[in-house]
């Protein structure tokens, strides 16, 4: 797997787990934070399908989905597939840090999910 360009929060107090970060955590409001990154494969907790796409994309559409790592991070990402019938809640995810669409010819990147078979 390739190195993941994010940083999730969890709480020193209570333990739940940030992402993005906040001031506070949204449980216990305890200001103090370890800084983690997401490990292992993601299962797929939520997905859609997005047909109005801003400046940039060369898609027709994009399956985007909420993955949650085995430590506890949720990110948000594109999902390779073309199309919802082979998505579905709950499947395993490899996650992996590439472009994601061009401005003015460089590379925009963000997460990816690829489905496990």
């Amino acid at each position: 797997m390739t190195e993941l360009k994010i940083t999730a929060y969890k709480c020193k107090k209570c333990g739940r787990v940030h992402y993005p970060k906040h001031e506070r955590c949204l449980n216990c409001k305890h200001r103090e934070f370890e800084v983690i990154k997401p490990e292992g494969k993601a299962k797929l907790v939520a997905y859609t399908q997005i047909f109005n796409l801003p400046w940039g994309f060369d898609e027709r559409f994009l399956i985007i989905g909420v993955g949650q790592f085995e430590n506890g991070v949720k990110a948000m990402g594109q999902i390779k597939a073309d199309s919802l019938d082979s998505i579905k809640s709950g499947m395993t995810l490899d996650a992996s840090w590439e472009p994601v669409r061009y401005i003015y010819e460089e590379p925009v990147y963000g997460l990816k999910f690829a489905p496990i078979s």
